[in-house]
C-alpha cells in the first residue's frame, strides 16, 4: 500500500504543477496581447490582428520549451579508440597463448 500512495503523491503533485504552468503561461499569452493593445497605438485599424498574434507566439514559444524539457536526454556514447581496442586484442591474445 506505500508504494500506491508514493505513486498518488507523484501524480497528484504533477497535476498540480502542470495546471499551474499551464495557468502561467497563458495568462502570460494574455497578458502580452493586453499590454499591447492597451499601452501601444500602433495596433489599431488594419494592424489589430498583430497583438493577438504575439500571444499565439507566446503560446508556441513556451510549448516548444516544455516539449524540449520534457523529452527525454539522449546519452552520447564515444567511440572506442581504435588503437586502445588493438591494445585490448593484443592483451586477450597473450592470455590465451
Amino acid at each position: 500500500m506505500g508504494p500506491l500512495r508514493g505513486l498518488g503523491r507523484y501524480v497528484l503533485f504533477g497535476l498540480i504543477g502542470a495546471i499551474g504552468v499551464s495557468l502561467g503561461v497563458v495568462f502570460g499569452a494574455l497578458g502580452v496581447v493586453r499590454v499591447l493593445q492597451a499601452e501601444t497605438d500602433l495596433f489599431n485599424a488594419n494592424w489589430s490582428f498583430v497583438p493577438h498574434m504575439a500571444g499565439a507566439v507566446v503560446l508556441l514559444l513556451a510549448i516548444a520549451l516544455l516539449i524540449r524539457a520534457i523529452r527525454p536526454k539522449r546519452t552520447e556514447f564515444a567511440a572506442p579508440d581504435p588503437a586502445a581496442q588493438r591494445a585490448d586484442d593484443n592483451a586477450a591474445e597473450d592470455d590465451d597463448g
